[in-house]
């Protein structure tokens, strides 16, 4: 059962010692929400931080506002652990110790998919959400500290990249009301952090792209996509797992995809991302692998090499295609 806004306003304004929880492969939904939400949190007095264990992603660090923390014992008294944009253990891998010394556990989320691994003592699941920082941008509100531009920055950038730029379907009237809301606050300027976001990409991860695009996999006749990225070929082009983000979205540009796979080699794993174009239920198929997200945007990782993990995920896929 959803908890209301207000009443979660109410349960964090008597605590102090929040950690916050994004999940893995931070986006900048899942960052934003979360920076934006901590930075309120600190302005009100409260000990704040956001736990990671992972890089800051390049083209989002300046979300990152000195609010996170890798330090599990950063905070002596943890009354909260919170996850933001997501709502299981499985999407916080190598954080659930620290995770549960929190004495109170939350979550707010815009995932429709939930996990049943914790009992949460509050919650807030809005699947009609385009961003988890449409729930956060209240939550504010109701917390009753000030939308700075440091704040409204993060909220923007949640939202934009959440909804394809306003193009995705899962975009409302809500979301850019509240994008308007954010236009009147002092020094706030889209474009800068549009270019922030997309417009800073190196000559190296421009040719990776070029260079996974050449090598794509076409299957059901077309309609299915599937690239990889191995670690040799980051080594190759000089660049990190997080620059071959925007890959997914070429791959869902080309004319008679429907279903987009990107298969990304991180140690002993290969992290999927997956998108749809429009009837492919891509969070069925993250689902069978542990992972979530939407209907046309989610991820997984499968504990094998990048060959193995696209044997495993393809006839998921296919089948799903089908549907």
């Amino acid at each position: 059962m959803n908890d209301t806004i207000r009443s979660i306003a109410t349960i964090m304004s008597d605590l102090d010692g929040i950690l916050i929880y994004p999940h893995i492969s931070m986006d900048g939904d899942a960052l934003g929400s979360s920076a934006a939400l901590c930075l309120a949190l600190r302005s009100l007095g409260k000990k704040a931080y956001i736990m990671v264990n992972e890089p800051v992603p390049k083209n989002l660090d300046f979300l990152e506002n000195g609010c996170t923390t890798t330090d599990d014992s950063v905070l002596e008294d943890v009354q909260l652990s919170l996850m933001l944009d997501c709502n299981g253990l499985n999407r916080i891998p190598g954080r659930e110790a620290a995770w549960e010394r929190g004495r109170l556990k939350g979550c707010i989320d815009h995932h429709a998919t939930t996990s049943k691994d914790i009992r949460f003592d509050f919650q807030r699941i809005e699947p009609k959400s385009a961003a988890t920082a449409e729930i956060i941008y209240r939550l504010i509100k109701d917390l009753g500290a000030e939308i700075t531009l440091d704040i409204a920055n993060c909220i923007f950038t949640a939202i934009t990249t959440d909804t394809g730029n306003f193009q995705h379907v899962n975009t409302t009237s809500r979301s850019h009301e509240i994008v308007g809301h954010l236009y009147k606050v002092e020094g706030f300027n889209s474009k800068i952090i549009s270019a922030m976001i997309y417009d800073r990409r190196s000559k190296g991860a421009l040719k990776l792209e070029g260079y996974v695009l050449s090598k794509l996999h076409f299957y059901a006749d077309g309609r299915l996509a599937v690239g990889q990225v191995s670690q040799a070929m980051l080594d190759e082009y000089g660049c990190t797992i997080d620059e071959t983000d925007g890959i997914i979205q070429r791959i869902m540009s080309i004319d008679g995809v429907e279903g987009g796979c990107l298969l990304k080699e991180k140690g002993d794993t290969t992290r999927i991302s997956l998108r749809g174009r429009s009837y492919i239920n891509m969070s069925n198929v993250a689902a069978k692998f542990g992972g979530g997200g939407h209907v046309l945007a989610s991820g997984c990782t499968i504990n094998a090499d990048l060959d193995t993990a696209e044997k495993t995920i393809l006839p998921v896929l296919i089948s799903e295609l089908k549907h």
